[in-house]
């Protein structure tokens, strides 16, 4: 720069730069680039500087410069500054210190004016200028496509890359110089807008005029008013996703029209699935944005509108109905405002869309307000929908006009008339048009290049190449739809497969070249044009480059053929992943280890290259091998040394890499138990490269397991791969040697599995890993390294919804190195990894292309059958084509195809049938090939090592056939109908709709019909595709497994001797606790594990079976038949009620015959699940599933099964006719009413049969209550045939075997007892009776009803009439004479004894044990409970208070009493049952709201002095009566908030509050202070859900909210301050800091007006507890950034206003008697001095502790005082007399004092509000006013404050950093802030925490 200068004599300076002093540097320089005439050069004063002043901070002096006179007035100047710098610092390697720009100048209009010419001087190299802190890093370079790299690095060096640049900026616009700082922040703009508008986002900054700026930017971006806007979406997307979801709302909201743009832009960024396709709850906040978009993808063809929406509403329910209506009356009116000219109506919706919406809402249940909405609307709609569908329609069917329309477009643009960018805008538009006839002209443009491509050849060349850049832009903008896409890429390829020079290569090369952003999305399309010969030899053309680049980034090395393992070694060439070293033995390994696709997953595992010898790598000699293995085999602890040395002699160096992979990585990938053992002796041998083969062969094995596919399936495969993770651990961390990233990169590895779905394999090997950090001295917590791998893992924990096995593998992680995963900061490093399923697409069809001179995966599995002994062959891929389809897939179509969608169109139109069935025969032979080659594949595989495992033992090769047949063959059919299912499904949709549209039908008709002819057929080509996988791999099974039944069958012929397969039954290994009755025997396999392979056929094929009922429908109805066998069971072909009949009549009578045959003992449990019976029953479930109208059919079959029932004599055949009437009865309600009314009452002599009675009991179908009367009823009435079925009924009874007992038929037995008094019975009569009457007396020992050991509860099997009587019995008699009682109750209370009163409680205490047998029983209806409650407060008067307390009291008793019987266990039914019948009692006591309440209300009393009574007299035993205490509390809460929510009449909201009011009084009385035993349980219910939301959501209930949570902090204290905390006080307090965080986030309200009085309950070193209470502040309140510089408070809007104090905060200060003195000295009626000295005293009355609570509300009492003077001068004074007041108590208080003064003032510096405005002003003028000594305790209480974790008040931050900021209060002065270097240090982190820039040094 200073080249050309003139310089003058150094004489002339010499007295300005002979003084050592900065300040003359400083205004030298400020001088100098000031001064346009400045002779001097940068480097001259640059030299004069150092030389004088030696010992100069550049650094400080470029920092001084603002507060000089500093003004440049040039480029030149900002450039001469630049270059002093920079000359003055040469071979230092420091840039531009930049950032003192970013300070805030006393002159601002110096300031723009430096930025300015720094900003835009080319003299000043971008990289060198510190950036201070980035908008965009060089991270995310990774994460973009290749195409955005150019432009990435470009904007990364530029000046703007900047947030302090723009922050700066953002504070000048409001300055003097606010035109300036505009003109260049617009300027910025102009210059590098994504910068900028990137910044602005990422700062947040709340000022409207750059909000304003941000949207409207945004909003460019979109239109692509700026260029790059890919880029910047990118980069918005991984920097800032969730606001720009936001930004994205906003704009729609603002302008409807850009909803278009947005959808775009989330197609661009593979985003737009994600928010449409997978709905959550949080998005209906964003509805009427989602619908939109939804209605925008409709048109584009990306979704069906018609099933989305609906779908919708059944995924989100009722939550977004009101939301729907209020977007159904936006849109109604936006198309009203259309129709009338005021609106283009571009945002609106079509008749259909609408109809649509209208239809599926009025389907939903919702209330009637919102009925009458809907039915408004809907009139609305009425009115329109005639103009709406008219404009609509508008020349929609004059083909001829579109055409001509089209043409227009065309003609315009080869004239000029429009750009290529104009014509794809118009595109646009014509696309997401409302109208029809538009939107056919926007498919006949696209429709145009592919009609005309024959013709290119012709074309002028002007002409050719605007088509040619018109095709790329409508690639580029994703502008053709899923079916007309690949239709132009196939062009594309055929154009460039054209000769280089033909018209049709350049207009392929000029497409390609206007789609470059694209291309990497497009994986297939790329592999295919990379191996186009001509087209790679056009090296100079971009889009050559960047496919080029793309495909050399995902491809994995290849090595070349020439060179050997050897030679690549001494090269330094890293061999590639799946290379060992041993392929320079000459050794092959088998092929592609990482899958059929060549691809590897795990790019992250990159070994290192082998170290260089001096000798190539060779295997040592047989003998050498041996003594190795032998001396490694018997190696131990003990002779270890010996074995070393051993080895050692032996061991060469060119055998490092035999050693390390045979010997050393094998053991260790098996044997994790001898790795340190191993470690030990490696060490010992110091060889060092030994180790760094080892490593090396360590990583290889790891690589190669992590991407082979077997690793996946195999359990073995995965242990090996986690204890070499723990093996290569154990070698580098625990001795503390770090695993380089290029080695690996753990962060990657655990993205990659994520990508992958292969989790299962990355996060057991990560952990495994992590866990030797344990034995590190560096790798341990909080090493930077493991923490940022260990938030990885937090995050996949709380995000990736990980299986159990993963999370426990975290878990144990996080447990060895002492963490817990909740604790862990969570990255977002996973969520913010692009959609690489392109990447992996690409790689994949690359490798399938180029698959070569590959063995691919049948070699592998080769070598590995060849290594099982030949047993098995090996698997192969089928190669499966659409030509090699076995079915006739034409002649199933023709006569199983369903057309219930389009009946009348295809009987009008003949042709389109026979269309139908073309593309649908085309369409399943090109997808299902590969699924069905796949799912063979899978499914043998499984099968062949399946078998060969659990058959080793089986010398039977039939049993072997068989097994492998029926699980190949399940397995096979089920994975090709869910692998083939989605795409046949989305393939059938978009083609039938291009088939239709073809047709001129309208679009809504196109749609429908299209949905119906998918969801009719496409079962049936799933059926296609199942059929043609289970023959095949019926096939290949067979194949594969020849050999394995050859040997059993030849060694059975030659040797006699059953075939054993050794070899394999010798590796089997089992865990330690493995039942041996699962283990694998040589004598074959039981019958229950063959019925595990006979499962196999009851696989559910298709969705619509799944949860029907109906098994195995593959032997259902026609299971020869494709067609039948296709239709599910619910979405299948339905029968007609006369057709299931005539079937079900067939399929019963092969039944009847077939359990005829069976023999009698045999029973249905015996039966395989093959068996024919169970088949047969299996074809009468599908059936009766199948049938049009299935309660009819139901209603058929029982009326027939009943007959088969009674007429069969077989055990088997009542089993399955009462088993199929059960599910009959399942089916249907109606059925199962009038079959158990049938069986239980008709007069039908074919009922007296035991078997079947005893059956229809046990299957639910007869209730034991209603047959015992049936048949006594049959006895009285002297039926002979009844008695004698009694007597065999009971008998069999008798004998046992049955579910029920001989008790169970009381009114039988007792009918017969009668009969046999009256001499007129049988002698078998009279038997039977004396057998029951000797039961009974053997029985006369046991425990009565209501007695027994579990309280009477067990015996359920009573019936409910009985239970009813007996509880009857009980109210009648408790106690007799109940009237009399109670009139003389005053007068005898005093002398009734204690026998009575207890037997007055066991009496209560039997009648709620009866009821709690009804109640619990499943009979019990509503209308039995209530007619039991009335009778029951008939008997008894719970309107009397002493009764009820009474009755409540024994009950209580009764539930404690009962869960002591229970053992703890959980028993809690009578706690429920007494909680039901308050319910009861409370609904029936009357209609006055008081008098329901009052029931409640003694409930809860006679709980709390039950509580209260035990906890006194009994302490041992509180504790063990917790669980039911809280039991009747929260079940009397959540009762009544049932009953609240299903709008019951009893309980309305206001007796809701008033029983939640009633549970707080009594909370308030079981203080934990009175009842410490009680305070867990006492926590639970005042923070139960049910309580604490419904007491402070109204203003009423917040001071018992408030006086409930100080009760707890109040018990917590003592402990805290005392230090006494135990585990169960942490436990407490924890608890409580839960609760209030909950109120935080949920009643902010509450708790800001609450925050002060709660917080004289905190204890004094509960710091964060007390900074949580001061942080709330009302919901609606924005709190401006407290880092804002020069932030004024006093400006805020808020400050005026006084903060909200519900409570009498005086309270406390009238206690000790200084309120009225207080109030003196503020109204200048008493002198602060005098009225001081007495203050501390006042405070301190007790002599030991001062009371915290008056010293915050004096200081708050005095706030308050001063906000309520009635003007400004009043204020004013009674502020100065505070100050006095407060600065004499200060000086004159002990520490404790002054402590406790300053804290209650700081307790005021909350959410702005007129109190932290005058509790800040206080603090900061006490500080300048006061010595060191409160000085100090200020900084002290402001300082601790913020040492603890967030939250922190908002007023305190700002009052903090105005302290440490402003010079005035020269707080880096103070003594205190240098006493100790712990203090200095603590003050110096606060500082730089607040403000980085402005270290403590600095503002000193």
């Amino acid at each position: 720069m200073a080249q050309g200068r003139q310089q003058t004599p150094a004489t002339k300076a010499l007295p300005v730069i002979a003084m050592d002093s900065s300040k003359a540097a400083l205004a030298l320089l400020a001088s100098s680039a000031t001064d346009e005439n400045n002779e001097w050069s940068a480097e001259e004063i640059a030299a004069s500087l150092c030389k004088h002043c030696p010992s100069l901070s550049w650094e400080d002096v470029i920092y001084k410069l603002p507060y000089s006179n500093l003004s440049v007035k040039s480029e030149a100047g900002a450039v001469f500054i630049v270059d002093v710098f920079l000359a003055a610092t040469a071979g230092q390697n420091r840039p531009f210190p930049y950032s003192f720009m970013y300070e805030i100048w006393p002159d601002a209009a110096a300031q723009v004016a430096f930025l300015r010419y720094t900003l835009h001087s080319s003299s000043i190299a971008p990289h060198l200028l510190d950036k201070h802190m980035p908008t965009i890093l060089a991270d995310p370079v990774d994460l973009l496509y290749k195409a955005y790299h150019t432009e990435f690095a470009r904007i990364l060096t530029s000046p703007w890359n900047s947030l302090s640049l723009i922050l700066v900026l953002s504070h000048l616009l409001d300055s003097k110089a606010s035109d300036d700082a505009r003109s260049l922040l617009e300027a910025g703009i102009a210059q590098e807008p994504l910068l900028v508008t990137l910044a602005l986002a990422r700062l947040k900054i709340q000022h409207p005029r750059l909000q304003a700026l941000l949207q409207h930017n945004v909003a460019r971006f979109l239109k692509r008013d700026f260029g790059h806007n890919g880029l910047f979406f990118e980069l918005f997307r991984i920097y800032e996703k969730k606001m720009m979801m936001a930004f994205f709302c906003n704009i729609y909201r603002k302008d409807p029209a850009f909803s278009r743009y947005i959808l775009d832009v989330l197609v661009d960024l593979g985003m737009a699935n994600d928010l449409l396709l997978v709905p959550k709850r949080d998005d209906i906040v964003m509805l009427d944005f989602i619908v939109d978009l939804a209605v925008f993808a409709s048109r584009r063809g990306m979704l069906s509108f018609e099933t989305w929406f609906p779908g919708l509403l059944a995924e989100l329910g009722s939550d977004m109905l009101h939301a729907s209506l209020e977007i159904m009356h936006t849109k109604i009116q936006l198309e009203a405002s259309r129709q009338r000219g005021e609106d283009k109506g571009m945002a609106a919706y079509s008749s259909a869309e609408l109809t649509i919406m209208f239809k599926a809402l009025g389907v939903m249940g919702m209330s009637p307000n919102n009925a009458a909405n809907l039915k408004a609307l809907y009139a609305q709609f009425v009115e329109l929908v005639g103009e709406l569908e008219r404009t609509e329609n508008e020349c929609s069917s004059d083909e001829g006009q579109i055409e001509k329309e089209a043409e227009s477009l065309f003609l315009r643009l080869y004239r000029g008339e429009l750009s290529v960018d104009h014509m794809a805008d118009t595109l646009e538009d014509l696309r997401d048009s409302l109208r029809i006839y538009m939107r056919k002209t926007y498919h006949h443009v696209i429709q145009y290049p592919l009609e005309e491509f024959s013709f290119f050849d012709n074309y002028p060349d002007k002409e050719l190449t605007i088509t040619g850049q018109l095709v790329g832009v409508l690639i580029q903008r994703h502008m053709l739809s899923p079916v007309s896409e690949p239709t132009i890429l196939e062009m594309l390829v055929k154009a460039l497969q054209s000769p280089a020079s033909s018209k049709s290569f350049h207009f392929g090369m000029t497409a390609l070249q206007a789609c470059l952003y694209r291309i990497e999305q497009l994986p297939m399309f790329c592999t295919r044009l990379y191996q186009i010969p001509a087209f790679n030899q056009n090296n100079n053309a971009p889009a050559v480059k960047l496919i080029k680049s793309i495909i050399a980034s995902v491809m994995p090395a290849r090595n070349a053929k020439a060179g050997s393992g050897t030679d690549r070694a001494h090269s330094g060439m890293t061999p590639v992943l799946e290379d060992t070293g041993l392929e320079a033995f000459g050794q092959s390994r088998p092929a592609n280890p990482r899958g059929a696709s060549g691809m590897r997953v795990f790019q992250s595992v990159r070994p290192p290259p082998l170290p260089e010898l001096d000798e190539a790598f060779a295997e040592p000699a047989e003998e050498t091998k041996d003594k190795l293995q032998f001396a490694v085999n018997n190696l131990d602890r003990s002779s270890l040394e010996e074995k070393t040395n051993e080895v050692d002699k032996l061991l060469q160096p060119k055998h490092f890499i035999w050693f390390s992979q045979e010997i050393m990585v094998k053991r260790a990938s098996q044997e994790p138990n001898y790795h340190s053992l191993y470690l030990q002796f490696v060490e010992a041998l110091n060889r060092p490269d030994l180790l760094k083969c080892i490593l090396r062969e360590t990583l290889v094995s790891i690589s190669r397991l992590l991407n082979a596919e077997s690793t996946v399936n195999s359990s073995s495969d995965r242990n090996n791969l986690k204890n070499l993770g723990a093996w290569l651990g154990g070698m580098t961390l625990a001795r503390d040697q770090p695993i380089l990233r290029e080695s690996v990169s753990f962060k990657d590895l655990l993205c990659e599995g994520y990508n992958s779905n292969r989790l299962n394999l990355a996060i057991p090997f990560v952990c495994k890993v992590l866990e030797q950090t344990t034995r590190s001295t560096v790798f341990h917590p909080p090493s930077p390294w493991l923490m940022s791998i260990m938030g990885v893992l937090a995050e996949l924990y709380a995000t990736a919804n990980l299986k159990l096995i993963l999370t426990f593998e975290v878990e144990v992680l996080c447990k060895a190195l002492s963490l817990d995963v909740k604790d862990i900061p969570a990255t977002s490093i996973v969520g913010r990894q692009p959609t690489r399923g392109s990447v992996d697409a690409l790689a994949s069809e690359f490798g399938k292309a180029t698959i070569g001179g590959e063995a691919g995966m049948g070699s592998a599995l080769a070598s590995d059958g060849a290594a099982d002994g030949g047993l098995a062959g090996a698997v192969q891929m089928p190669a499966i084509t659409g030509a090699d389809i076995t079915v006739d897939i034409l002649s199933v179509l023709s006569q199983h195809a369903s057309f219930h969608a389009a009946e009348s169109l295809f009987s009008q139109q003949p042709m389109l049938k026979k269309m139908f069935y073309i593309l649908t025969e085309r369409i399943i032979r090109k997808i299902i090939p590969v699924h069905v080659a796949r799912s063979i594949y899978v499914a043998v595989s499984c099968t062949r090592d399946t078998i060969q495992k659990d058959f080793c033992g089986e010398p039977n090769e039939e049993h072997v056939h068989r097994a492998a047949q029926v699980m190949a063959r399940g397995l096979a059919g089920a994975l090709a109908v869910s692998l083939c299912r989605e795409q046949l499904k989305n393939k059938l949709f978009l083609t039938m709709c291009d088939f239709l549209n073809g047709q001129a039908l309208p679009e809504q008709s196109v749609n429908m019909i299209a949905v119906g002819l998918v969801a009719d057929n496409l079962d049936l080509a799933c059926a296609i595709a199942e059929k043609e996988a289970i023959e095949r791999a019926s096939l290949q099974i067979d194949t594969v497994l020849s050999e394995s039944y050859m040997s059993r069958k030849r060694t059975r012929e030659r040797t006699g001797q059953p075939f054993y397969d050794l070899a394999r039954y010798s590796r089997l290994v089992y865990p330690g606790d493995f039942p041996e009755l699962l283990k694998v025997r040589l004598n074959g396999l039981q019958a229950g594990h063959l019925r595990i392979y006979e499962d196999f056929t009851q696989i559910p094929h298709f969705f619509s079976q799944i949860g029907s009922g109906a098994q195995g429908l593959e032997a259902g109805v026609g299971r020869d038949d494709i067609g039948s066998a296709s239709a599910g069971a619910d979405g299948g072909v339905k029968f007609s009620t006369a057709q299931c009949f005539e079937r079900f009549a067939g399929i019963i009578e092969d039944l009847d015959k077939t359990v005829s045959a069976a023999a009698a003992e045999v029973t249905l449990s015996q039966l395989p699940s093959q068996h024919e019976a169970c088949l047969y029953a299996r074809d009468i479930l599908v059936l009766a599933v199948r049938s049009a109208s299935p309660d009819d059919t139901a209603m058929d079959f029982a009326q027939a099964l009943v007959n088969y029932l009674y007429r069969s004599e077989t055990r088997l055949g009542i089993d399955l006719y009462v088993l199929l009437l059960a599910r009959m009865c399942e089916m249907s309600g109606r059925v199962a009413k009038e079959v158990t009314s049938w069986l239980a009452f008709a007069d039908d002599e074919r009922k007296f049969n035991v078997a079947a009675t005893l059956a229809l009991i046990g299957e639910g179908l007869v209730s034991t209550d209603d047959e015992d009367g049936q048949v006594a009823r049959l006895i009285e009435a002297n039926r002979p045939g009844a008695v004698d079925f009694a007597v065999r009924l009971l008998r069999r009874v008798l004998a046992g075997g049955t579910a029920v007992s001989a008790q169970a038929f009381g009114k039988t037995a007792q009918g017969l007892a009668k009969l046999a008094q009256s001499g007129q019975a049988s002698a078998q009569v009279t038997k039977v009776v004396e057998d029951l009457k000797a039961a009974d007396d053997m029985q006369a020992g046991d425990a009565q009803p209501g007695q027994s050991a579990d309280g009477g509860l067990a015996r359920e099997a009573e019936d409910v009439p009985a239970m009813k009587e007996s509880a009857q019995e009980e109210v009648g008699s408790a106690p007799a004479n109940r009237q009399q009682e109670t009139a003389n109750r005053q007068d005898t209370a005093s002398r009734q004894d204690a026998a009575s009163r207890q037997q007055e409680t066991a009496s209560y205490q039997h009648i709620l044990l009866n009821w709690a047998r009804v109640y619990d029983h499943p009979a019990a209806g509503e209308a039995e409970l209530t007619t039991l409650v009335r009778q029951l407060l008939q008997q008894i008067p719970l309107h009397e208070t002493r009764v009820e307390a009474a009755f409540f009291r024994a009950c209580v008793g009764a539930v404690l009493a009962f869960y002591d019987q229970s053992g703890g266990r959980g028993g809690f039914q009578v706690a429920d049952a007494l909680v039901k019948l308050v319910v009861f009692v409370t609904r029936l006591g009357g209609r006055d709201g008081q008098a329901r309440l009052q029931t409640v209300r003694m409930f809860l009393s006679s709980v709390t002095l039950v509580i209260v009574d035990i906890h006194e007299t009994r302490p041992e035993a509180f504790g063990a009566y917790q669980r039911p205490f809280f039991r009747l509390l929260s079940g009397i809460l959540g009762e009544a908030h049932a009953a609240f929510r299903a709008e019951e009449a009893w309980c309305s909201e206001q007796t809701l509050h008033a029983i939640v009011g009633l549970l707080g009084e009594s909370l308030r009385l079981l203080d934990p202070g009175l009842v410490p035993g009680f305070s867990f349980v006492w926590l639970m219910l005042a923070s139960h859900r049910f309580f604490l939301p419904r007491l402070v959501e109204s203003r009423a209930g917040w001071a018992l909210a408030a006086e409930l949570l100080e009760r707890q902090l109040r018990f917590l204290e003592p402990f805290v301050e005392a230090d006494q905390v135990s585990e169960p006080v942490k436990l407490l307090y924890r608890g409580i800091v839960c609760v209030i965080l909950v109120v935080l986030h949920d009643f902010p309200e509450f708790l800001a007006s609450y925050a002060l009085r709660l917080s004289d309950a905190v204890p004094t070193n509960c710091v964060q507890l007390r900074n949580l209470l001061l942080s709330a502040y009302p919901r609606d309140m924005r709190l401006p950034e407290p880092l804002t510089p020069n932030l004024k408070i006093d400006l805020l809007a808020e400050i005026t206003q006084s903060p909200d104090i519900p409570y009498d905060h005086a309270v406390p200060l009238e206690r000790v008697g200084l309120r009225t003195g207080l109030e003196a000295v503020l109204s200048l009626q008493r002198a602060p001095a005098e009225f001081a000295s007495g203050v501390m005293a006042a405070l301190h009355s007790d002599g030991a502790h001062y009371d915290v609570a008056a010293v915050n509300a004096f200081v708050l009492h005095a706030l308050v005082r001063i906000t309520q003077a009635t003007d400004d001068a009043a204020r004013e004074a009674a502020q100065r007399m505070a100050l006095e007041l407060f600065c004499a108590v200060l000086s004159g208080a002990d520490p404790e004092g002054r402590y406790l003064v300053v804290s209650a003032i700081a307790n005021q510096l909350r959410f702005p509000s007129t109190h932290t405005y005058l509790g800040s002003r206080m603090v900061l003028a006490l500080f300048s006013k006061s010595d060191d000594v409160v000085c100090e305790c200020i900084a002290r209480v402001l300082v601790e404050r913020i040492l603890v974790n967030r939250p922190f008040p908002w007023g305190l931050l700002v009052t903090l950093i105005e302290l440490l900021r402003n010079p005035f209060y020269a707080f880096w002065n103070h003594s205190f802030t240098r006493e100790s270097p712990q203090i200095a240090e603590i003050l110096t982190a606060v500082s730089t925490s607040i403000h980085p820039s402005d270290p403590p040094s600095t503002a000193a």
